[in-house]
C-alpha cells in the first residue's frame, strides 16, 4: 500500500526543490520512480515523461502534463457535458493558458472564476498556474452589488463566466466601464459567446497545439479563495498551491485511504478551498475526477454507486441530505468501493456523525478542522468519533496547535481558549490587504507564524481537538460563557429536532438570552425539549427561547447564516422558559 501511494506521489511531485536540479538528475529521478507506477505499466512513454519533467519541472503546474505523458488515455475529468483524458485535458490547459497570455494576462493581476463546476473551470485554473497568475475563485451566487467591490479591491480585470453567471458579470461590466472588465464565456463548444464576451472554446481551438512560452522566474501557483463573509465582507485569502508539496501530500495519505488511479467525486463548489484541495490531491495521484455542477442528493448517491467512487468531500449539510433520502433509494445504491467521505467547513454534529457511520461505516467517515486561511490542521476518523464524541482529531504531521487564553498563555488540556496554528500551509495574506488582517496572539505566541481565525476550543490529554465555537459567537448569559457549538451538538441528538442553530439575543435581565432556532420533526414541543436539554446540559446552556423554521439559512458551503437568524428572530416573542 505504501509503495503504491509513494509511486503516485512521485509521479507528480518528486521534490519541491527539483526546479534547481540539473536536467539529468530530474530525468533520472522521473524514470526511476515512474517505472513502478501502474500508469507506465499500462504503456506510458518513459522518454516523453522525462522530457516533461525536464521542461516543466515537477510541481503543481506539471501534474497533468506528467500524467498525460505516462498514461495519456486515462480519464482525468468528467462532468455533465464532457469526458476528458489526461492527454486531451493537458492540451486544453496549455491552449487556454496561451490564449490568456496572448490576451495580455500577466502576473500581478488575478483572473477571476465565476462559474459552476465543469471541466473548463479546472482547465483554466491549471492554465493560470502554468502562467504563474493567481486564480481568484468567486461564489456563483454573487449579485452585481456584491461582485463589483470584489473586482475593485482585487484588481481582477479578466473574468470567466458561464451561462448562469453571465448576466451578473455583464451587468457589472456595463455599469462600471472604468473596470475595463474582459469577460470569457464558457458555454456549449459550438455556440457563439454573448455580445461583449470572448468564447472559451473558440480561444482553445485557435491556440490548440501551439507551444506555451516557458514561464520566467520562480514557480507560482497562487489561488485566491474568498472567505464566506458570514461575519462581514468576503476577503480574498491567497494560498500558494505549491505549499501542498510532496511532504504534505504524504502526510495526508498517511491518514486518508486515497490511492493511485482512484475515482473522486466533487460535489462542493470549486470556489470552496476543500473542493480545490481534493482536486489537487487526486490529480497528483492520477485519479479520475467527476464534477457535479450543483449538488443534488439523489444524483450524488447515484454517482457514488454507479461510478464506483472511492472518495468525496462534502459539507455536513450534503451528508444530511443524502442520509435523508428514502431507504429504498439507499437499498438500490450500494457503495462498496467508497473508502472516504470527508466532511469539513461546518460543524459535523454528533447525531449526524452517528447516522453517517451507521450508513457508510466508521472506516469511511472523516472530519477535519481547518480554514481557508489555515489549510488542513487536524483529521478525525469514524473510529475517533466513536471513541471520543465531538473530536476533530489530532493534528496532521507538520501542523502545530495551541490553545491560549486572552493573555496568550497556553492553556492546559480541557480548558477552552482561542485556537492558534502554525504550519507551511497558511495563506500568504488577504489579496486586497497584503499580509494585513492576520492576527497574532500576544504573550507566548509572539514568535512568527502563529495565526488564528478566532475559533475556540480545547485539547484533551491526548491532543485531540474539540471545537466549541467562535470567539465572536460566544454568548455571555448571566455572566456565564456559553459556546453555541457545544449546545448545538447536544440538541442535534434530540429525536424531534432535525436541525438547530443556537445564538444569543439581547436580554435586559441576563445580558443575553440563549435562543435555539430548530427545524422541528413531528411532535416537537419546546417544553419537552427544554426538559430534555436540562437533563444533559448545565442550566446556563439550556435555551431560554425556542423558535421554529422550515430550513436554516446557509451559505453555499453549509455554514449557518446566524446574522440572518438574528435579524429575523432577535426581537420576536417565541416560546420562552424561565
Amino acid at each position: 500500500m505504501l509503495r503504491e501511494r509513494l509511486a503516485g506521489l512521485g509521479l507528480s511531485t518528486l521534490a519541491q526543490r527539483v526546479a534547481a536540479d540539473p536536467p539529468h538528475r530530474i530525468m533520472a529521478r522521473a524514470l526511476r520512480v515512474t517505472r513502478q507506477t501502474h500508469a507506465l505499466r499500462a504503456g506510458g512513454d518513459l522518454l516523453a515523461l522525462a522530457a516533461v519533467a525536464v521542461r516543466r519541472g515537477l510541481d503543481v503546474r506539471s501534474m497533468h502534463a506528467l500524467h498525460a505523458a505516462a498514461a495519456p488515455g486515462r480519464t482525468a475529468l468528467v462532468d455533465a457535458h464532457r469526458r476528458l483524458d489526461y492527454a486531451t485535458l493537458d492540451a486544453e490547459i496549455d491552449a487556454i493558458a496561451l490564449a490568456l497570455h496572448e490576451d495580455g494576462a500577466r502576473r500581478g493581476e488575478p483572473v477571476g472564476m465565476l462559474m459552476e463546476n465543469r471541466c473548463e473551470y479546472v482547465a483554466t485554473w491549471m492554465g493560470l498556474t502554468r502562467l504563474g497568475i493567481a486564480c481568484a475563485h468567486m461564489g456563483t451566487s454573487s449579485t452585481p452589488d456584491e461582485l463589483e467591490p470584489l473586482l475593485q479591491r482585487s484588481r481582477i480585470r479578466r473574468l470567466f463566466v458561464s451561462d448562469a453567471t453571465w448576466p451578473t458579470a455583464d451587468a457589472v461590466a456595463r455599469a462600471h466601464p472604468e473596470l475595463g472588465l474582459r469577460l470569457f464565456h464558457v458555454g456549449s463548444p459550438q455556440a457563439p459567446a454573448p455580445h461583449g464576451a470572448s468564447s472559451y472554446h473558440a480561444l482553445v481551438r485557435t491556440c490548440l497545439g501551439r507551444p506555451l512560452p516557458s514561464p520566467r522566474g520562480r514557480s507560482e501557483s497562487a489561488s485566491v479563495v474568498y472567505t464566506s463573509g458570514t461575519t462581514g465582507r468576503p476577503k480574498g485569502a491567497v494560498r500558494d498551491l505549491a505549499a501542498l508539496g510532496a511532504m504534505e501530500l504524504l502526510r495526508i495519505l498517511e491518514r486518508l485511504p486515497l490511492r493511485m488511479g482512484d475515482r473522486h467525486l466533487v460535489v462542493a463548489p470549486l470556489y470552496h478551498s476543500g473542493a480545490q484541495a481534493f482536486v489537487l490531491i487526486n490529480t497528483a495521484l492520477g485519479a479520475t475526477v467527476t464534477l457535479m455542477d450543483h449538488f443534488d442528493a439523489a444524483r450524488a448517491l447515484d454517482l457514488l454507486s454507479q461510478e464506483r467512487i472511492h472518495s468525496t468531500f462534502m459539507v455536513p449539510t450534503m451528508i444530511r441530505r443524502i442520509l435523508d433520502l428514502p431507504p429504498e433509494h439507499h437499498a438500490h445504491r450500494p457503495t462498496p468501493a467508497l473508502r472516504a467521505i470527508v466532511s469539513g467547513a461546518a460543524p459535523f454534529g454528533a447525531a449526524l456523525r452517528q447516522r453517517a457511520i451507521a450508513r457508510f461505516g466508521a472506516r469511511t467517515i472523516f472530519d477535519f478542522y481547518g480554514a481557508t486561511e489555515l489549510g488542513w490542521v487536524t483529521l478525525a476518523s469514524g473510529e475517533d468519533m466513536l471513541e471520543r464524541p465531538g473530536t476533530l482529531g489530532q493534528p496532521l504531521a507538520g501542523q502545530e496547535l495551541r490553545v491560549v487564553d486572552e493573555q496568550g498563555r497556553t492553556l492546559p488540556s480541557g480548558e477552552v481558549g482561542k485556537i492558534y496554528t502554525r504550519s507551511g500551509q497558511h495563506m500568504r495574506g488577504y489579496l486586497e490587504d497584503g499580509a494585513r488582517g492576520v492576527e497574532r496572539a500576544p504573550g507566548e505566541l509572539t514568535e512568527p507564524g502563529w495565526i488564528t481565525v478566532d475559533d475556540l476550543g480545547y485539547l484533551d490529554e491526548d491532543g485531540h481537538l474539540f471545537l466549541t465555537g467562535r470567539a465572536r459567537d460566544m454568548v455571555i448569559t448571566g455572566g456565564v460563557n456559553v459556546y453555541p457549538v457545544e449546545v448545538e451538538s447536544v440538541l442535534s441528538q434530540h429525536p424531534r429536532i432535525l436541525d438547530v442553530a443556537v445564538l444569543g439575543v439581547p436580554d435586559e435581565e441576563w445580558g443575553e438570552r440563549l435562543l435555539a432556532v430548530v427545524v422541528p420533526g413531528e411532535g416537537f414541543d419546546p417544553d419537552e425539549a427544554t426538559a430534555w436539554a436540562r437533563a444533559r446540559l448545565a442550566r446556563a446552556k439550556v435555551p431560554r427561547r425556542w423558535e421554529t423554521i422550515d430550513v436554516l439559512p446557509r451559505n453555499p458551503t453549509g455554514k449557518i447564516l446566524k446574522g440572518t437568524l438574528r435579524d429575523r428572530f432577535g426581537a420576536a416573542a417565541g416560546s420562552t422558559v424561565p
